[in-house]
């Protein structure tokens, strides 16, 4: 049923597929698999990204589950349109939406995950700046009626 489903994600033929050899059946569920987990990563990033916008379960959750099926279709579109060229330059640059897309992807499910690991580090430097800038800020009010409190005391 697993095996189905990923074979499913992969976008093969269902008919031409039953006839091949189970090794052949493997390697599109394997294919499968691999769309599958990328949009659920997708899902998984969109839905996180929004929520620490927004902080709202219910629109983190539909714009997730939006995200992740775009990538799902737009992954298992380039993957079930890929054919097999004789020149390695035509195979990658018939591949070369996959890889623009797979960048595309990396980013944004790896940004939320690099802020939300790095949180406490990042909340120690933004803490760190607007101390400083506050004292700054408090030096050169200082500053500035320091002259008028010279005058007024002579």
């Amino acid at each position: 049923m697993l095996k189905r489903f990923f074979l499913l994600c992969s976008g093969v033929d269902k008919d031409l597929i039953a006839g091949c050899s189970n090794g052949e059946q493997n390697k599109y569920a394997g294919i499968g698999a691999t769309v599958f987990f990328t949009a659920f990563m997708a899902f998984l990033a969109g839905s996180y990204a929004l929520f620490t916008v927004f902080d709202n379960y219910y629109v983190a959750t539909a714009f997730g589950l939006v995200w992740g099926l775009l990538i799902f279709n737009l992954d298992r579109f380039i993957v079930s349109t890929l054919k097999k060229r004789d020149s390695f330059l035509d195979e990658f640059i018939q591949a070369s939406p996959r890889i623009a897309l797979a960048l595309i992807i990396a980013l944004v499910i790896s940004k939320p995950l690099e802020i939300k690991i790095f949180e406490k580090e990042i909340n120690t430097v933004i803490l760190k700046e607007k101390n400083a800038m506050a004292l700054a800020n408090k030096t050169q009010v200082a500053n500035l009626y320091k002259s008028d409190l010279d005058q007024n005391q002579a």
